[in-house]
């Protein structure tokens, strides 16, 4: 979880929180719209609910919740931990509740709460008799930047919202995570270019301040609280058939980027100037080169070559054969692959009393990983996205007391923290670099153990991932 206190006590300030809350507490006197950068499990719940409370006593609050998971976690931290408000000056509403009611709470609550796609749905049904908020209160900030795009830049529904309020309110945004990038095209120059995702908020949003991360190791004693995470690398040997199919498509990939990369330069000399060849994988969608399909088609097939299971996977193959895949390579790779075998080999190591969260990309993996595990004494619990009571399942597995595995995929795993898992195995990596670290500090502390197939393309994947987050964030994790 996101915060520090048991229920129904007085919340205890830290220091970093009281800094936090006297810098805000000044912009608002300013009407300097701020952004906070406060890493994972440092209690940016805690410190929104203060804010509210301590700075905003007598103001109309809107507080936007990136998902149905934080909105269902905050509203019961607000009410239920930490002493809540009075009479019902908070109120929330979500897509299950009645039209009339969403109206009602948004126009007389002082402090209204809602995921922001459920909130724009009823404010465009009220244009005329639109509510004022004095606050605007932006869980996880960084969200509302689209990882690349064209000349919208910001995510739906806050291309529409953040304009708005911009004229009517104080925006506030809390983020754990401020140091990602961007790609978009930038119609004026033609020209696709990466930014970061700091300077694009601080164009949508005129006169930001932010509060970051640096400041607060310099400033504060932050690092009295941080839960530092041990990541490492964990070698896994393909089978010999597998290890040859995706040398092949890595060599096909890098012929077709060669291909592309000409095309363009012939068509637009200054289209990708800004854009390393690394991340050409990222603006091929917005390309319309020859091979651009090709070219995408296989970055999918060898994503599920490392991340599926073979019968889920080995159909796609068979339409290789001109990049030298034949059907005896395909016939060779095992049923069962290597990661799979490797995950039960930790699990038996562990302590009966120990916790575990595997995470992986697809369901077919989720699936066979539960079979797995149960059949060797352990009990799986799973959380994807097509399980809709993800509560009742972490509380399961939080209060199992023996040989308990937590397996989500990367949709079901959204905003959940597990802090009660001392180990976290990631099954595959993106290449997002942010994605991975907020996915890495689910269990706070502890240790997280990265798979990657051996002398292979994934191999270099997961250096080039590591080694990008040792530097972003070096204040929580220690890279082994």
């Amino acid at each position: 979880m996101d915060d520090n206190n048991s229920p129904q006590t007085v919340i205890q300030q830290r220091e970093y929180q009281s800094v936090i809350l006297k810098r805000l507490k000044k912009n608002f006197d300013r009407k300097i719209h701020c952004i906070a950068e406060v890493d994972t499990g440092l209690g940016k719940r805690v410190l929104t609910y203060l804010l509210i409370k301590e700075i905003l006593p007598n103001h109309r609050v809107l507080l936007l919740l990136h998902s149905t998971t934080s909105y269902l976690e905050t509203i019961h931290y607000f009410e239920k931990e930490y002493g809540g408000f009075k009479g019902s000056e908070f109120q929330s509403f979500s897509s299950r509740t009645p039209t009339w009611l969403r109206k009602r709470i948004i126009t007389e609550a002082r402090i209204v709460a809602s995921t922001p796609q459920t909130f724009a749905n009823v404010f465009e049904k009220i244009p005329l008799n639109r509510p004022k908020f004095d606050a605007v209160i932006i869980n996880e900030v960084d969200k509302i930047v689209r990882r690349q795009g064209d000349s919208r830049l910001l995510v739906f529904p806050y291309n529409t919202l953040i304009p708005y309020f911009i004229q009517e309110a104080w925006i506030v945004g809390m983020t754990g995570t401020l140091r990602d990038s961007h790609i978009f095209y930038d119609r004026q120059q033609d020209q696709i270019k990466i930014r970061d995702e700091k300077i694009t908020l601080d164009r949508r949003i005129p006169d930001l301040e932010i509060i970051s991360m640096d400041e607060l190791m310099s400033e504060t004693d932050v690092d009295s609280y941080i839960q530092y995470t041990q990541i490492k690398k964990d070698l896994v040997q393909p089978s010999e058939a597998l290890r040859t199919i995706l040398q092949n498509i890595d060599q096909a990939i890098k012929g077709l980027r060669e291909s592309i990369l000409e095309e363009q330069k012939a068509e637009n000399p200054t289209l990708l100037e800004m854009i390393p060849i690394s991340q050409l994988a990222l603006v091929s969608g917005m390309l319309e080169a020859n091979d651009t399909q090709k070219y995408n088609g296989l970055l999918l097939m060898r994503k599920y070559a490392v991340s599926m299971q073979v019968d889920k996977y080995k159909k796609f193959l068979y339409r290789l054969k001109k990049f030298g895949i034949e059907k005896q390579m395909i016939h060779a790779i095992p049923q069962t692959n290597a990661k799979v075998k490797r995950i039960l080999q930790l699990l038996e190591a562990r302590s009966v009393s120990s916790k575990t969260v595997v995470l992986c990309s697809y369901l077919d993996t989720a699936h066979l990983l539960v079979e797995k595990v149960r059949a060797k004494g352990f009990t799986p619990f799973l959380v994807t996205g097509e399980v809709r009571e993800k509560a009742e399942v972490l509380n399961a597995f939080k209060s199992h007391s023996t040989k308990a595995v937590l397996i989500m995929t990367s949709v079901g795993e959204r905003d959940i923290d597990i802090p009660q898992a001392d180990l976290l195995i990631v099954y595959d990596v993106v290449n997002t670099v942010k994605t991975m670290y907020q996915r890495m500090k689910r269990t706070r502390g502890g240790t997280v153990l990265t798979l990657c197939y051996q002398d292979t393309f994934e191999e270099k994947k997961v250096n080039r991932l590591l080694s990008e987050i040792a530097k972003r964030y070096p204040w929580s994790s220690i890279i082994k």
